[in-house]
């Protein structure tokens, strides 16, 4: 069973790695990769209170989520799922978890995709669309009362 905690400062070392693990394979495509500027910048923008650890059965922390409301839409800020993790349902698992949790407070959940990342076609799936790109992201968005 998949639940979501309330994300601590005690959890950051493993958000961090988790993130660097996703995120740099990605990145060194784009940019210029030095460990510790990415991870002084993680430091920077690691928000706990907009945080939830992702729970397998309760006892294994196996990925986390961070989102937070911008006026009448949800920002989807990050998404990581432990690699061993991966394809198995947990990430639609969580996005319905969130969808029926955030519902009537939110109009559209809206996200940002490194367009060489392979979970661009995971929020296709559950019914994001582009609606913007950039040199290296696509803006996706959905509206919250369609089904996930």
């Amino acid at each position: 069973m998949i639940t979501l905690r309330p994300a601590c400062s005690d959890d950051y070392v493993f958000a961090l790695e988790l993130y660097l693990k996703a995120i740099k394979p990605l990145a060194i495509a784009w940019m210029e990769w030095v460990d510790q500027d990415q991870e002084a910048q993680f430091a920077r923008l690691w928000r706990p209170d907009d945080t939830r650890i992702i729970t397998l059965n309760g006892e294994e922390d196996i990925g986390w989520v961070e989102f937070r409301p911008t006026g009448d839409e949800l920002f989807l800020k990050q998404l990581y799922i432990s690699p061993t993790h991966r394809r198995r349902g947990v990430g639609s698992q969580v996005m319905r978890l969130l969808l029926e949790e955030q519902q009537g407070m939110a109009q559209s959940m809206a996200l940002f995709v490194l367009k060489n990342n392979p979970a661009f076609r995971f929020y296709q799936r559950h019914g994001f669309e582009v609606v913007r790109e950039t040199h290296t992201t696509l803006v996706m968005r959905r509206a919250m009362a369609e089904a996930a």
